[in-house]
């Protein structure tokens, strides 16, 4: 008995679809995939830097209030306020 020699079109286009649909969806897991990845690794990388001129200035302020800040009685304070005239005292060190 003799096949037909006609070609199946709705199983061509249904197999074209869904294979397009598939491919489709397993190149967009992929590119998700790789966002994430790459997200995570650039989040650790930044989180291993050490920032060595921030933290030296932090030390050098840390140190230069610990030796600037300075405590006097309230009444030593008031009669400095009336030597000065009311006047704010300077922030910078006297030359």
């Amino acid at each position: 008995m003799a096949q037909p020699q006609g070609l199946n079109v709705p199983v061509i286009l249904t197999t074209g679809i869904v294979g397009t649909i598939v491919i489709m969806t397993i190149i967009e897991g992929v590119r998700a995939y790789y966002n994430q990845y790459n997200a995570d690794e650039e989040a650790r990388r930044w989180s291993e830097v050490h920032y060595v001129a921030r933290e030296g200035l932090q030390a050098e302020q840390k140190k230069n209030l610990s030796v600037q800040v300075t405590s006097i009685p309230i009444d030593e304070a008031i009669k400095k306020v009336i030597a000065t005239g009311g006047k704010r005292p300077s922030t910078q060190p006297a030359k």
